[in-house]
């Protein structure tokens, strides 16, 4: 399952994964199939970066002699990839880095008096019960992107926060810190960096292996299989409604493949069994709900035809959107720092973008900027779910940042959390699923651009455009929107009625999470052709599934004594 981890505390009391290779004789360290690579001293002072990391062997080794605290804190965002830290001091303490974007989440738990920590909440949830935390349910519900201090899906496991350190001694003491600081920068110098760090991801994933990406003829899956066909040959993956290979993403798709000779261009059709809320009981279970839960019968028939081209690593643009198409959130910003003449500009081109008066968004940017980003209320949860959630919503233990900027460090901490997840049922069919998007170094460098600057009502993901102008046929790179599949939902529904209706009266609605009728409605209107909001509805029935299957974490998840 890609997970590592180990106890805090004195030899004999380490466990590690049934299947784990022992890393280092006498450690506290193990790993399952993820890239792990590990410096020592003569002393015993040992380091483990585990995760794609594009440091050289000898950048490691000079690390790990290091005993400045900056020099390590630097080393967690400094090279290309999505990678946590692990010092061991020699001296019985251990501390582990959490990268800043929130792609390779860490978790720690008290089990039986001893401090324990891994890479999968649900690997430490399965020593305690494997109890799913309600309240972080509810916050997942309510606001999936708000920061949940001291909790995880799991009762008793806590995520460590992005972007901090962890450290704990064998007294059992142990304590989280921040290391990461947000930085600014040009708009020049953001494309230049975003041009360096897109190659070095995709660079430090796919050389010397056997990779396909997703090409669905967008700016985000493109630039990505352009940079791994500049490596090697590539599988690129577009998909299709069974009989329509022609037309808007195919041929935008076909562009970049004839561009790129060492691309091997495959055409995956999308009939009726794979519409969504189809073949759901596939589902295996996740550190967390995973987003692809209710598309699972498309996504697993994808990983066997993976297979079947013989791929072992497979990138996909996720996180693409929330990096480079932000919604007008900067507004708050503006009306903030006074520039009045700029919001008003702003205001009026999102309006006839949108065909909707500006008035609304100018009003919340003085009042409710959080209505900015579009959201919308949920009817379908309960008051209970509301009120827990506000409870245990907290700040993220970093320095305050501008409107903007908190909403995309909290969008792009959300996707790569849960791109984590989804990586999880990859790895059930041997592939290494990656998202270069949601890499520390990347996030740091939109974040680092002007927020002005990343919005644009006249141009399409402009900070990323401008960095792969000179990669792709510029037919792709002045391409507007892609395709949606939207309709797939309503012909889903229809073809599994009964058993989405199921879903929405059972374990949420145990808990008081959920109305069951309210959402039954919903669901019944879309079953008829309206449109209703997905992107907040797919997240409960998710969640739904996910805790349907959370009993067999303490069956599917064996821990071995080591000595």
């Amino acid at each position: 399952m890609g997970w590592f981890g180990g106890a805090v505390g004195p030899p004999g009391t380490t466990r590690t994964p049934v299947g784990a290779r022992l890393m280092w004789p006498d450690s506290q360290v193990w790993t399952v199939a993820t890239s792990v690579r590990a410096s020592r001293t003569a002393n015993g002072r040992r380091l483990a970066v585990f995760g794609p990391c594009a440091a050289a062997d000898a950048e490691l080794n000079r690390l790990v002699e290091s005993v400045g605290m900056n020099d390590l804190d630097a080393a967690a965002t400094a090279w290309p990839g999505a990678y946590a830290l692990v010092l061991d001091d020699g001296k019985g303490t251990l501390t582990l880095w959490a990268d800043p974007a929130g792609a390779c989440p860490l978790y720690t738990a008290q089990v039986n008096g001893t401090a324990m920590w891994a890479s999968s909440s649900m690997a430490l949830a399965s020593l305690l019960g494997g109890k799913p935390d309600t309240a972080w349910l509810a916050a997942h519900l309510a606001s999936p992107t708000e920061w949940v201090p001291g909790r995880s899906a799991w009762s008793g496991v806590e995520q460590v926060p992005p972007g901090c350190r962890w450290t704990a001694t064998t007294e059992g003491v142990s304590a989280s810190a921040p290391y990461w600081r947000s930085r600014t920068c040009t708009r020049s110098e953001a494309v230049d960096r975003l041009r360096e760090d897109i190659a070095g991801g995709v660079r430090v994933r796919v050389d010397g292996r056997p990779t396909s990406s997703d090409l669905s003829g967008g700016l985000d899956s493109s630039s990505l299989a352009a940079h791994a066909a500049r490596r090697g040959t590539v599988t690129g993956i577009t998909y299709h409604p069974t009989g329509r290979d022609t037309g808007g993403d195919a041929d935008h798709a076909r562009m970049v493949a004839r561009a790129f000779p060492s691309i091997r261009h495959r055409f995956m059709p999308l009939g009726r069994e794979h519409l969504p809320f189809t073949d759901l009981d596939a589902l295996v279970l996740t550190d967390e709900p995973a987003p692809s839960t209710i598309t699972i019968a498309q996504l697993f028939s994808q990983f066997v035809m993976l297979v079947s081209e013989g791929a072992s690593v497979h990138l996909t643009g996720d996180g693409g959107d929330t990096l480079f198409m932000p919604p007008p959130v900067h507004f708050a910003d503006l009306a903030r720092s006074g520039r009045v003449l700029r919001l008003a500009r702003d205001a009026q081109s999102w309006a006839r973008l949108n065909r909707a008066s500006p008035w609304p968004a100018l009003a919340a940017a003085w009042r409710t900027p959080g209505r900015l980003s579009g959201t919308l209320p949920k009817p379908w949860l309960s008051g209970h779910t509301t009120d827990m959630a506000e409870a245990v919503i907290a700040p993220h233990p970093l320095p305050v940042l501008g409107h903007a900027d908190r909403y995309l460090l909290a969008e792009a901490r959300y996707v790569g959390r849960t791109a984590a997840a989804e990586s999880q049922l990859a790895t059930a069919f041997g592939i290494e699923m990656h998202n270069p998007y949601t890499d520390a170094r990347l996030v740091e460098g939109v974040l680092a651009a002007p927020s002005l600057d990343r919005w644009s009502a006249h141009r399409y993901k402009p900070l990323l455009a401008d960095a792969v102008k000179d990669l792709l046929p510029e037919e792709v790179v002045q391409r507007g929107a892609k395709g949606l599949f939207a309709v797939d939902h309503h012909h889903g529904l229809r073809a599994n009625e009964a058993r989405v209706l199921d879903l929405a009266d059972g374990h949420l609605g145990d808990l008081g999470l959920v109305r069951p009728a309210v959402l039954r409605s919903l669901l019944r209107r879309a079953m008829l052709g309206v449109d209703i909001p997905w992107g907040l509805i797919e997240p409960v029935l998710g969640a739904e599934l996910w805790l349907r299957i959370s009993g067999t974490a303490t069956r599917h998840v064996r821990w071995e004594e080591t000595a």
